[in-house]
């Protein structure tokens, strides 16, 4: 399978990911998972079963074929991933019909709340927006910059899908794209930690909508119990591309 470079820098290639790599990347998402501050506030881990079944989500997630991997330009290993969101309608079907655990549900709706704050298609003039619905980094490439070039890397592919200088890549055996058709005007992301909001600072992103993790009860506790009091809100931060 084709890979299509979007960008090489400090030793990392950062490519659209294919299909024969989504199960590295999903080791990656389950084992940076642990240090998301949304499914610490829902209590994920303590719910059996719960993170592995994000597992479907993410699968769901990649089926646009715009999703970015970093890879060690020497070992090819993977270093970082920002996953896409798919089409709304069809994710939320997706959602409703295999999403069983409290946690991964109660995650979703957390994000959907947010996202519901501003309507991203009236306030840009937009019909398709693409959404970065995941940003992690293996542990031992941390300090690098690679989230940060991840996101870039991320607008630079909204550009080159505009322009029709790259092609949307089939992640299932039938060759479904899920809206193939659909060009991003713009990018949005929410971001759940102090790295993540300074990626949006840093990026000159609009910053929309903030809300705060000790606004938030979870089965009798608020989220900033269990998170600490590093990470205070969550931002929803919109790129025009």
């Amino acid at each position: 399978m084709e890979t299509q470079l979007i960008r090489q820098e400090n030793g990392i290639d950062y490519v659209l990911l294919t299909n024969n790599r989504l199960e590295e990347a999903l080791r990656i998402q389950a084992s940076t998972m642990a240090d998301e501050n949304i499914a610490i506030g829902l209590n994920m881990f303590e719910e059996s079963g719960a993170p592995e079944e994000m597992q479907l989500i993410f699968r769901e997630v990649v089926k646009d074929g715009v999703s970015i991997i970093a890879l060690d330009s020497d070992t090819n290993e993977m270093a970082g991933i920002p996953l896409k969101d798919g089409e709304e309608d069809a994710f939320e079907s997706f959602v409703e019909k295999n999403i069983k655990h409290r946690s991964c549900i109660e995650l979703i709706n957390f994000l959907n709340n947010v996202e519901s704050k501003v309507n991203i298609f009236e306030k840009y003039n937009v019909d398709a927006m693409m959404e970065m619905f995941y940003l992690g980094t293996d542990t031992k490439y941390r300090g690098r910059g690679i989230g940060k070039i991840l996101t870039e890397c991320t607008l630079k592919l909204g550009k080159m899908l505009q322009n029709g200088e790259i092609k949307k890549v089939s992640m299932v055996t039938d060759e479904t794209i899920v809206l193939e058709a659909a060009i991003p005007k713009v990018v949005i992301a929410v971001y759940t930690s102090n790295y993540s909001i300074r990626i949006g600072e840093k990026l000159n992103g609009e910053f929309l909508v903030n809300v705060f993790y000790e606004d938030f009860i979870i089965n009798g506790k608020k989220m900033s119990e269990r998170i600490g009091s590093d990470h205070k809100r969550v931002a929803l931060v919109a790129y025009k591309l």
